[in-house]
């Protein structure tokens, strides 16, 4: 169990969403839902820590509106996120978790876009993206392919059967669907081009800013043919896959933002014993010997513990005994 004030990072995908927890150690992904389900996350992290969870750290894409990031603190806030609710970029959760003192090119094919960033020494010295190299433009492009296969028109409907589709031929080579046979290569024809164009973005960038670290991530990036195609642009250097370095970040951030959590928490109890302390001077000569053995048993209790509850008792025993003594 993570004790308390727990602090949860989000990735909050267009497609899908990942939730994580950094201890000192690591990053724990918890769950991975299908879409950004801002209620189901929260649950997932309760059942996982078995507490509650008030407090989240959400990476949201770069190109988000501002009305799209109101709506996402709203919709947080209205879930149960009712602590410290923080919104970060993708850029910026990837800086908080990549180390500091190398030259990185990462490219992160996502379902909107595919974007382009390369970190000098922590800071983005450049970007750019491809818009029509996304997973949103792969669905559309086969939901039309498998269309055509029943002379049906495209529907939402489709379009969900396509993305299913399409992460099973990442795992085979072939199935069967609607009494016809739909191969893996059927799909990579069909964006063979798109990807071949971003390895072309890719490979430029590398020759021009010769980065230390190269590494792809995104859900496209789990298509075989992406990683085929991206793993031959450069003899010099091989793409690392980490398709969890945005929920790392975000996760980064929220393990900072517990410990601060839990220092002002500390800082909250010892000014509270302070002023307790005061309290007890101040009551001391009105104390029976038995309420002078509770105070003290409860005192050296919150001493050892940090305990608020026993706090909560000795201001209730002193306020009795004031009460009493004004009678």
């Amino acid at each position: 169990m993570a004790g308390s004030n727990v602090c949860v990072g989000i990735d909050a995908g267009t497609k899908s969403s990942k939730l994580g927890y950094s201890d000192s150690l690591s990053t724990r992904i918890i769950a991975s839902p299908d879409g950004f389900d801002i209620n189901a996350l929260r649950e997932e992290a309760e059942v996982f820590f078995d507490e509650p969870v008030f407090s989240c750290v959400i990476a949201i894409p770069e190109s988000f509106s501002r009305r799209q990031r109101e709506d996402i603190m709203f919709n947080a806030k209205s879930k149960g996120f009712s602590g410290d609710t923080e919104l970060i970029t993708s850029h910026e959760a990837m800086r908080l978790i990549l180390p500091e003192d190398e030259n990185i090119l990462i490219c992160d094919m996502g379902a909107s876009k595919t974007d382009f960033v390369f970190l000098n020494h922590g800071d983005i010295l450049f970007s750019e993206f491809l818009d029509d190299v996304s997973g949103d433009s792969f669905d559309r492009t086969f939901s039309e392919y498998i269309a055509d296969l029943r002379l049906i028109d495209v529907d939402d409907v489709l379009l969900r059967e396509a993305m299913r589709i399409k992460h099973v031929l990442s795992e085979r080579e072939n199935l069967r669907w609607h009494e016809r046979e739909i191969t893996r290569d059927d799909f990579e024809r069909l964006i063979y081009f798109p990807v071949k164009r971003a390895s072309h973005t890719a490979d430029k960038l590398l020759r021009v800013y010769k980065p230390e670290s190269f590494i792809m991530t995104g859900g496209v990036c789990n298509v075989p043919l992406v990683r085929k195609i991206f793993a031959g642009i450069s003899p010099d250097i091989q793409p690392e896959f980490d398709m969890n370095i945005i929920v790392k970040g975000a996760a980064e951030k929220a393990r900072s933002l517990s410990k601060e959590s839990r220092h002002n928490a500390k800082v909250n109890i010892a000014a509270k014993l302070q002023e307790l302390r005061a309290g007890i001077i101040e009551v001391e000569d009105m104390l029976t010997r038995s309420q002078k053995d509770r105070l003290y048993a409860m005192f050296k209790q919150t001493e050892g513990m940090n305990d608020s509850g026993s706090m909560t008792l000795m201001e209730n025993l002193i306020r009795e005994i004031k009460n009493a003594s004004s009678r």
